[in-house]
């Protein structure tokens, strides 16, 4: 990992520990010395017992998910310049196995596109734009099946803090079947792991559900940029002699 991205990734880290701080480190006013001076999460996890630490490990992947799509969901990681410019010189020197040989070797989105195109030179310049679209599609699809978690996440968590909701209501409403005039105490306990979960789950779902917006409009941009390029880059073959394709393998 080169030091820019290495630069980016601290970045993003310090970011998130910036605001999870906060959190961690809130207080009560309150000056009752009988109270436990916790942090406001912790509380909030040891209320959401096991289906608000399940939202909690939810937020570690969600987070986990942003900084490899920061690192890994930019241009020059999906389109290198200099793998263009070598692929260019490759093509123009008439080169066409070892442009083919390159695509291989390195595994992104435009590589992969164009080494399915290149690989139907015998073909014909149909066959190539053809085989283009086809894998443009299948490497689009890939993309935005990558960022599809995040969506996943911040519409599932929301519904497990309801679940959280409701298995804490249950448990209040059990209390007072159960004890003929339970005190507020008995019954906060079940009234607290229900709203504690609820935010959990809206916590977890509000970035996870931002980012993926935020990502896909990112992956549009770039598969749009990078379909331009590809065009233009086929173009080269409009008029390419049958006989500079390479030969069957």
């Amino acid at each position: 990992m080169g030091s820019k991205k290495v630069i980016w990734l601290m970045l993003i880290v310090f970011v998130g520990l910036m605001a999870i701080c906060p959190m961690l480190m809130a207080q009560d006013d309150d000056d009752d010395q009988d109270i436990p001076k916790e942090s406001l999460f912790t509380r909030y996890v040891v209320a959401g017992g096991p289906i608000g630490a399940f939202i909690i490990v939810l937020m570690v992947a969600a987070l986990a998910l942003v900084i490899e799509h920061f690192v890994n969901i930019n241009r020059n990681k999906l389109c290198p310049p200099e793998v263009i410019a070598e692929l260019e010189a490759l093509v123009d020197e008439g080169q066409y196995e070892e442009a083919i040989t390159l695509c291989s070797a390195n595994q992104n989105f435009f590589c992969n596109i164009i080494g399915a195109a290149l690989s139907k030179m015998n073909d014909g310049y149909e066959a190539m734009i053809q085989a283009m679209e086809e894998t443009g599609l299948e490497e689009a699809n890939k993309l935005h099946q990558k960022i599809s978690y995040l969506s996943l996440i911040g519409n599932t968590a929301p519904m497990i803090g309801l679940l959280g909701t409701v298995v804490g209501m249950i448990n209040s409403f059990m209390v007072i079947k159960s004890v003929a005039a339970p005190s507020p105490k008995l019954l906060a306990g079940g009234i607290t792991t229900a709203l504690a979960t609820t935010v959990l789950g809206l916590v977890a779902a509000i970035p996870a559900l931002s980012f993926n917006f935020f990502f896909k409009n990112k992956v549009n941009r770039y598969i749009l940029e990078i379909g331009m390029i590809c065009g233009e880059f086929i173009d080269k073959f409009k008029q390419l002699p049958v006989e500079n394709a390479p030969a069957e393998q």
